[in-house]
């Protein structure tokens, strides 16, 4: 009796892990090393509401666009300022699923004296990238 007790407990933290009672769940985007995010970003899908919560360098500029059916996100590197920052921001879902990448552009590729504006000499670092799918 005592090993089928242990063994139900077992099964309910177990459980606990794998079911999602609360209708919110979180992907952790883990292929950052490298890049201008200092820590793994996270997508949090909270009864459709998605965000994502990410850390960079003070001076790093943050933008997001839709383009397509992707969320895409723009670090653009800006000097070292030693301090860092908290990011969050809402993604649009398309046809029931968020996608994401992250575009790094560093100072050593992009000149803000062209006449562009942002000329890349080649297309920015598109990691990580990730998705949340629901019904």
């Amino acid at each position: 009796m005592k090993n089928f007790t242990l063994a139900l407990a077992l099964l309910l933290v177990m459980a606990s892990f794998t079911t999602n009672l609360t209708g919110t769940n979180s992907v952790v985007l883990s292929d950052f090393e490298g890049t201008l995010l200092e820590a793994a970003p996270i997508l949090e899908n909270n009864n459709g509401d998605v965000t994502v919560t990410f850390t960079v360098d003070e001076n790093v500029i943050v933008s997001s666009s839709l383009i397509g059916s992707s969320n895409e996100i723009y670090l653009v590197e800006n000097g070292d300022s030693k301090e860092s920052k908290t990011v969050t921001l809402g993604l649009q879902p398309v046809n029931g699923k968020v996608e994401t990448a992250f575009n790094h552009i560093y100072d050593s590729n992009y000149d803000v004296a062209a006449m562009d504006a942002l000329l890349n000499s080649k297309n920015p670092d598109r990691r990580p990238r990730g998705a949340i799918i629901w019904e």
